[in-house]
């Protein structure tokens, strides 16, 4: 009887292990106080991080970004109702907007580095949003104006859009963010040391 119970408890344990091994292996995922979640795989571009690419020759052009929070943006339309530039058309409080969603962790392709300013892509070549690490921010947010009430006119496609934040407070919370378990060290940059002998 006592093998027979030691026996099923060996087998309970392995079973045990098993799951957790297998379960605990998922993609990270955490909880804001506010609710939101997010993927922790994510780390935020900083300056930081642009100038290491740069002492190590990699091409910022060649990364692949993402926007951390859901970006909408919005222009008045005005007689130009029958046209779409980007985004859908929209008929609020009497007026024509056209209206661009960006949802959180979207991928984006930067196309111009212009000193601390990333023109970023996330539709098609040609239409970006400027992000910067301005002002002594380390991060990159959108670069802009007329910043009120936590929304800031861009351009964008030629036209000026009015952006705010779809899942935060403030558009200038949203920042660019890259995979952490990208690897953007060169092959082999470390030297190896041989070490020395007496003669």
């Amino acid at each position: 009887m006592k093998k027979t119970i030691l026996v099923l408890m060996s087998s309970m344990s392995l079973i045990i292990c098993l799951f957790c091994s297998t379960s605990c292996n998922r993609k990270a995922f955490a909880t804001k106080p506010d609710g939101h979640v997010y993927d922790t795989t994510y780390i935020t571009f900083s300056k930081l991080l642009k100038e290491r690419l740069e002492h190590d020759n990699i091409d910022i052009k060649k990364i692949q970004f993402y926007v951390d929070q859901k970006l909408v943006l919005r222009r008045l339309m005005g007689s130009e109702k029958g046209t779409v530039k980007s985004g859908i058309i929209l008929f609020d409080n009497g007026q024509y907007v056209n209206e661009l969603v960006i949802p959180a962790y979207t991928p984006g392709v930067c196309e111009k580095v212009d000193g601390d300013n990333l023109k970023v892509s996330f539709d098609v070549a040609g239409k970006t949003i400027e992000f910067g690490a301005l002002y002594g921010n380390n991060n990159f947010i959108l670069v802009g104006t007329n910043w009120h009430l936590g929304m800031v006119d861009v351009l964008y496609d030629n036209s000026t859009y009015q952006v705010q934040c779809g899942s935060c407070n403030s558009a200038a919370e949203a920042k660019l963010v890259v995979r952490k378990n990208q690897t953007y060290k060169k092959e082999n940059a470390a030297k190896v040391v041989a070490g020395r002998k007496v003669n």
